[in-house]
């Protein structure tokens, strides 16, 4: 199953059950089961996704790295290459951005945040994502919360003992079928 289809899709959030997927998942518009990366097909270039989900954990779920493999970062920069991993295994281009970036047709914007004081033991640690739609933004509020509409500016937004971490404009890499 390849996990960009639903990319850019409006879906109705409120059907899926709310337990099924986080705020990563929520933020990269992803509604069918997490994968990993097994391996990249040396021929065609596409990489080959290992479900996660069997009948015991029928979750939508994804920590930073764990898409792509690249779960092994002590520092914000290897944090950060370890999610552009993750965007790249899924076949998105992503591109830093900030709060003010004109979104694309075609593109969705994120903010993402991450408890950093422990990285550099090699800790992983929570995170939040918020997806910009239109002129608003928006965020889940962990496994079982629902999702909410920011009532002032991207700015503004604080979560608790998390650090933001960046903006990100992300869209379908048109190179991989």
């Amino acid at each position: 199953m390849d996990i960009r289809s639903n990319f850019g899709k409006i879906v109705n959030w409120d059907c899926l059950p709310k337990g099924n997927f986080n705020c990563y998942m929520f933020a990269v518009m992803n509604t069918i089961p997490t994968e990993v990366l097994e391996y990249v097909d040396i021929i065609s270039g596409m990489p080959v996704l290992r479900s996660l989900i069997d009948e015991h954990t029928p979750y939508y779920f994804a920590d930073i790295g764990q898409i792509s493999g690249n779960t092994c970062y002590t520092n914000s920069n290897e944090l950060i290459e370890a999610l552009k991993c993750d965007f790249e295994t899924l076949g998105l281009s992503v591109e830093e951005c900030n709060s003010n970036t004109p979104v694309p047709e075609g593109h969705i914007k994120i903010a993402f945040y991450y408890n950093t004081h422990g990285l550099s033991r090699g800790k992983h640690s929570n995170f939040h994502f918020a997806r910009q739609d239109g002129d608003k933004w928006f965020h889940k509020l962990g496994w079982i919360g629902s999702i909410k509409q920011l009532d002032y500016p991207i700015e503004e937004f604080l979560v608790y003992n998390l650090d933001l971490m960046g903006y990100f404009l992300l869209t379908l890499n048109h190179n991989r079928t």
